[in-house]
């Protein structure tokens, strides 16, 4: 219940504490209730660390934290709260169990009742004195009684009835009866920065979002201006790539974000993801849950992981080509449908100017079977028919310094380079500094 009315003060009027506990909750409730409807699960860990040391042994110890519950009490430890006492596993960790999750904890607020008696009956306050001095002349020590919170630990198999209560971590055993923390568990957080594994996912996604730009733009550099349907696709999936690598790579470098930002900005990464795979659907995508961060995220990024190396179907496949020796560049077919139902298109550029290249190159250059090219330069013989294309076909990813010239598949020489699945191809040194690729196109 919230007291959203304030303390109605006049001269003369009876001062006594209830008055000021009033105006205290008023600030409070106001406070949390205007913080409550602005922001989205306004209550997590903004930081906090765990001995792993002390959990070898068998003990649970906070080493600091600090955040916010869900009623809106602030902590932070040991700065300006008391670090909860450390506790031993003990039996609160049964033989049958695998994991057990431990929770921070303080005694929910009272209302109309007692909130600081000793800790013995579980108030939710203990006061102390401490000395303050007055802020505007430096001296004056006055002992003022302050409440400290009474935090604590709570283990899963516990009562937390009458608890506010922050799950912070997960404790796993395994077969030898060790622990650890689940280095997996990702807490309720205000802040990404809290959770390590939550921000190391948050990096490798940036990192192959990089990768990937930066190999989709690789395909799309010198090209035509002409766009083809296999363009667009992948100009498509580059513009879903920028656009979550820009906001992503924001998220993480502040650090200060909400979980719930950065799920937006993923799932909307995800969502564009999933236009270019036919096994996925945005009704895949799993829905936010501030108590499960680890469960949520988790699918998330694999989600995201397995769609990025998706690859855009075509029906142009490029042949690698080694330079052999001066004038000669030999590759291997690795596939017999490349040799039936395809085109074969023989792209070069060249320091030749465009006309020279276009009518020097099919009396000069030569291709073969690898085995045979060299033998067939020396008996000065044709080699497969060269055709110039004033335009190459749309598969193939054109660039605008070189030109293209289709290959005849038919005669001895394209039966030899049938029999050994091997392309040879000579390029004499009257076409300066050739740079050559050869494609094969698919029938469909």
């Amino acid at each position: 219940m919230n007291l959203l009315s304030r303390v109605v003060w006049s001269e003369g009027m009876y001062l006594g504490p209830h008055h000021f506990q009033a105006q205290n909750r008023y600030s409070e409730d106001s406070l949390n209730f205007s913080s409550s409807a602005l922001f989205f699960k306004p209550y997590g860990l903004i930081g906090y660390a765990l001995d792993p040391d002390a959990l070898k042994n068998g003990t649970v110890a906070l080493l600091h934290a600090r955040g916010l519950f869900e009623d809106g009490l602030a902590f932070q430890m040991p700065e300006c709260d008391r670090v909860p006492d450390a506790r031993p596993l003990g039996t609160a960790f049964p033989a049958t169990r695998d994991s057990l999750d431990l929770f921070l904890g303080i005694p929910k607020r009272a209302f109309d009742n007692h909130n600081g008696q000793p800790p013995a009956s579980q108030s939710r306050i203990t006061p102390v004195n401490r000395t303050y001095n007055d802020e505007v002349t430096g001296r004056n020590e006055r002992q003022i009684s302050v409440g400290q919170k009474n935090l604590s630990l709570l283990f899963e198999t516990e009562s937390r009835a009458g608890y506010e209560t922050l799950r912070i971590g997960r404790i796993l055993r395994d077969g030898a009866g060790n622990y650890a923390y689940d280095p997996k568990y990702i807490p309720p957080c205000v802040q990404i920065s809290a959770s390590e594994p939550l921000m190391l996912g948050l990096r490798q996604i940036i990192e192959i979002l990089h990768e990937k730009g930066d190999r989709l733009a690789s395909t799309s550099t010198e090209r035509s201006g002409d766009f083809v349907p296999r363009d667009l696709a992948n100009y498509w999936l580059l513009h879903a790539v920028n656009s979550g690598l820009a906001s992503l790579t924001h998220l993480w470098s502040v650090k200060r974000s909400h979980p719930d930002d950065l799920y937006v900005e993923l799932c909307r990464l995800a969502g564009a993801l999933c236009t270019f795979s036919l096994n996925s659907h945005p009704r895949e995508l799993p829905l936010y849950n501030h108590e499960e961060l680890d469960i949520c995220f988790e699918a998330l990024f694999a989600h995201i992981r397995k769609n990025l190396e998706v690859v855009i179907p075509t029906n142009c496949v490029l042949i690698p080509l080694e330079k052999t020796s001066d004038f000669f560049w030999a590759g291997t077919v690795p596939d017999s449908r490349y040799l039936t139902r395809s085109r074969w298109v023989l792209g070069i550029q060249s320091n030749l100017g465009e006309a020279d290249l276009i009518v020097k190159t099919p009396g000069l250059v030569k291709v073969c079977s690898s085995k045979f090219v060299a033998e067939l330069v020396k008996r000065a013989m044709a080699g497969l028919t060269l055709t110039h294309l004033t335009m190459p076909p749309p598969a193939v990813p054109a660039k605008v310094e070189a030109q293209y010239f289709g290959i005849t598949k038919s005669g001895p020489f394209w039966d030899h380079i049938v029999q050994t699945r091997g392309v040879g191809i000579y390029v004499p040194g009257d076409i300066p500094q050739p740079r050559l690729e050869l494609f094969v196109v698919m029938e469909t």
